[in-house]
């Protein structure tokens, strides 16, 4: 299971990984999901030289912007918004002066005008933001408009760097496990890692959906509901209706069944 990360987009948050050495034939992939249009997803450079590869949330989209050996920066912008909060797949795939960008099906590269094809990486690589100390000392940086990125708010999931799970170095303003977030799974829901997504269990809560937010319109059977033994020692089972629950006995149940036959 790849590194599960809540971005709370605080100021000054960040999360560090080991060097991604990228410089010729690479991978790495994230699923993500966001409501926001802008924000700082990925960054690393050669510290202050000239290498460096961005991406960013901009109006919405996916923006990757790099360079290498001083090359005027090559730019390429998703078609596909990604602040729907839905969960989309990313991968950004190195290939000596070319760079691709895969947003879910939609595929898209560019090719750097570089003297020099190999491109050379010193940082960390760096999601969701950059530490303070970065921003205060510029010739750190090699893009330096960066540091002005707002940071990212949302989720990463699934975290790959040429298919192993890279080890979360430090971090500020990340909450390590998606599951922490309270606002993952709503009215009691439970939630669990699956695929290395999040998924909420809604069965003993009275609601539906992904995040369990969507009231029941019809009743609910089998793992959405059971038998019960109200105080009364009366046996039943609980019916979810419209986000609301009542109690039916056996026979009433099982008279509705015969004439909706």
């Amino acid at each position: 299971m790849g590194a599960s990360m809540e971005f709370t987009g605080a100021e000054g948050q960040w999360a560090r990984f080991p060097m991604w050495n990228a410089c010729c034939e690479s991978e790495m992939s994230f699923n993500m999901k966001t409501k926001s249009a802008h924000g700082l997803l990925v960054y690393f450079d050669d510290e202050g030289f000239c290498d460096f590869l961005e991406l960013l949330i901009h109006n919405g989209r996916l923006s990757l912007r790099f360079s290498i050996f001083c090359a005027e920066p090559a730019t390429v912008l998703s078609d596909t918004a990604v602040n729907d909060s839905r969960w989309h797949a990313v991968t950004l795939r190195r290939n000596f002066k070319n760079t691709t960008l895969v947003v879910d099906e939609e595929i898209k590269w560019v090719e750097v005008k570089s003297k020099r094809r190999d491109m050379t990486v010193f940082s960390h690589l760096f999601l969701g933001g950059i530490p303070p100390e970065l921003r205060s000392v510029a010739l750190r940086l090699t893009s330096s408009a960066i540091k002005d990125q707002v940071p990212y708010k949302g989720w990463i999931t699934n975290l790959r760097v040429n298919s192993s799970e890279p080890m979360l170095i430090g971090s500020e303003g990340v909450n390590s496990d998606i599951c922490e977030a309270d606002h993952i799974c709503l009215n009691g829901g439970v939630c669990s890692i699956v695929n290395d997504e999040p998924i909420c269990d809604c069965s003993e809560t009275g609601f539906q959906g992904k995040d369990c937010s969507e009231g029941l319109a019809h009743l609910m059977m089998g793992d959405q509901g059971g038998p019960f033994v109200s105080a009364g020692g009366r046996e039943g089972l609980w019916a979810a209706v419209v986000g609301e629950t009542d109690f039916i006995s056996p026979d009433s149940y099982f008279c509705c069944l015969d004439k909706s036959a």
